[in-house]
């Protein structure tokens, strides 16, 4: 079965990883601004902690194509999309996470 596992800080994405079964699998790594994002928001978090930094990934798994390439493509540029960078700025500020207004 083809599994699309996106990876996240708090609530901002950071990659995507299409698998089928234990062996094959496709990884994109969002945009770098998604990179300097989480660790913008992990200091306002008061990241000092590497232990609550390593707690705040999470993993999200949903079904996917068996077009492992093209799935992982288009959530890559899904999450882009979503998280226009005024809109991640503002999720920066509240220190990774989406503000309830806007989630």
């Amino acid at each position: 079965m083809e599994r699309l596992i996106t990876i996240y800080w708090r609530d901002i994405p950071s990659r995507v990883v299409g698998r089928r079964g234990r062996k094959s699998l496709v990884k994109r790594t969002l945009d770098a601004r998604f990179d300097r994002a989480i660790e913008r928001a992990s200091r306002r978090a008061g990241g000092g902690s590497s232990k609550k930094y390593l707690e705040d990934w999470r993993r999200e798994s949903q079904p996917c194509s068996s077009d492992l390439e093209l799935a992982v493509a288009e959530q890559v540029a899904d999450l882009e999309g979503q998280f226009p960078p005024d809109f991640l700025e503002r999720v920066v500020r509240a220190a990774g996470i989406v503000p309830k207004e806007e989630g």
